[in-house]
């Protein structure tokens, strides 16, 4: 199977290169270093070994912040290297981590493009950078890149790992394929006994699986945040307001047609929108235009005739989910699973969502089974739940302390992570 995984995988590299390099969302002067997806990254030097830290796209990004925090803290002579598959990943890698120096780490975090699955790439890749330990966050499995790394008898670890039931599926059909690679990992630390049981059914045996919790229940708070919070407010007035994060195609239109009904009886309703990727921007402007409702971008003062303030860059949804009463978390109403359901529970929000949410499954289980989930089906429910919300304080209050208990619960992932890889680290030279 590996034989013929290799020969397709070097047939599709040249179309996959091409449209990493042109047609996937991101800043254009990123997605010119497509070089280093053919290994070609700059050499790890002599005088501070490497610990590598693979996070796929925006969502894995944000989910590893507070490990990245926690490695650099507890590793001090040693560099962090974030990879990632995504452009706008890495914006967001560059946007949290890539200055290095906002906790006191002097610049201790590189960020590149992780290689393409091939031989010729991922041997240049891995011999440049020398990791002595390799982090994979979440479901990443690339059959050749876990081999190199076995080859090279460099440790492997999954992190805040995680496999759906959906994937899994996949994931049965090509089994062998993917119980080669796994047989590289030394440790797949898992969000919940789910995960670790179905790594276990693709091959893992006990003792390389364990269990820590969700990463992203340890997410820290923006030391600003209370800042950019009241700035908002400013700028948004005192009108009913609400938002809805990290939506997809087929969403915004949802989203438009409920905020339409929300304006019928509050005429002054606003709509914070914040598309998943902000490269949509454009087009997330024409279905705002075409629903007939006034718009304006985020960071200015909210004239009184705009009905929706487009997000059209990163960095600026938690400060809103923080900022507003009302969240709704987008990936949901489509068949994408969900996105990051705990960054407005962390804030005491009542949290809406669609009911796909198979990407998010442990956390709605939680907040589900601790009553702070809304789950609606289309505009009509999506209005009703964010009215709701305004015109029930109390019941809103109930929400958001359900919510922040869920997230409280959790709380804990990191240090279970640090402890478990605590024997690799040492067995590598880094403890």
């Amino acid at each position: 199977m590996i034989a013929v995984y290799r020969l397709l995988i070097l047939l599709v590299a040249p179309f996959a290169l091409l449209w990493l390099r042109w047609r996937i969302p991101g800043p254009p002067e990123l997605r010119a270093r497509w070089t280093e997806r053919l290994g070609s990254v700059p050499e790890s030097g002599p005088d501070r070994p490497v610990l590598w830290l693979h996070a796929a796209s925006v969502g894995e990004v944000n989910a590893i912040a507070a490990l990245v925090t926690a490695l650099l803290n507890r590793y001090p002579e040693h560099r962090l290297l974030i990879s990632t598959i995504t452009v706008t990943g890495r914006a967001e890698a560059i946007r949290r981590f890539g200055a290095g120096d906002d906790s006191g780490h002097e610049n201790r975090v590189d960020i590149v493009f992780a290689p393409l699955d091939t031989p010729p790439a991922v041997g240049r890749w891995l011999k440049r950078v020398r990791p002595q330990l390799a982090m994979v966050a979440e479901t990443e499995i690339w059959p050749e890149l876990y081999r190199g790394c076995r080859k090279r008898d460099i440790p492997m670890v999954l992190v805040n790992a995680r496999l759906t039931g959906k994937a899994m599926g996949r994931y049965r059909r090509f089994r062998s394929l993917f119980a080669g690679a796994l047989s590289a990992v030394d440790l797949a630390v898992c969000q919940s006994e789910d995960d670790a049981a179905r790594f276990r059914e693709l091959g893992l045996e006990d003792a390389r699986v364990a269990v820590a919790g969700n990463l992203k229940f340890d997410s820290a708070i923006p030391a600003d945040l209370g800042d950019s919070v009241r700035r908002l407010r400013e700028q948004w007035g005192e009108r009913p307001a609400w938002v809805a994060g990290s939506t997809r195609p087929g969403e915004e239109e949802i989203v438009l047609a409920a905020h339409r009904l929300l304006r019928e009886q509050h005429t002054d309703a606003l709509l914070v929108l914040a598309p998943r990727h902000p490269e949509r921007s454009d087009e997330v402007r024409a279905l705002i235009e075409a629903s007939g409702l006034r718009q304006q971008s985020i960071g200015e003062d909210v004239a009184g005739e705009t009905a929706v303030v487009l997000i059209d860059r990163i960095g600026v949804l938690v400060p809103c989910y923080a900022a507003a009463p009302a969240a709704f978390v987008g990936g949901s109403l489509v068949d994408i699973g969900g996105h990051n359901l705990l960054e407005p529970a962390a804030f005491g929000k009542a949290v809406i969502a669609g009911p796909q949410l198979h990407q998010q499954a442990d956390s709605a289980r939680a907040l589900r089974e601790a009553g702070a989930l809304v789950e609606v089906r289309g505009a009509d429910e999506l209005a009703d739940a964010v009215r709701s919300i305004w015109n029930e304080p109390q019941r809103a209050l109930e929400y958001g302390r359900a919510a922040f208990g869920v997230v409280e619960a959790g709380r804990g992932s990191v240090r279970r992570t640090l402890r478990l890889l605590e024997p690799l680290l040492t067995r590598s030279g880094a403890g």
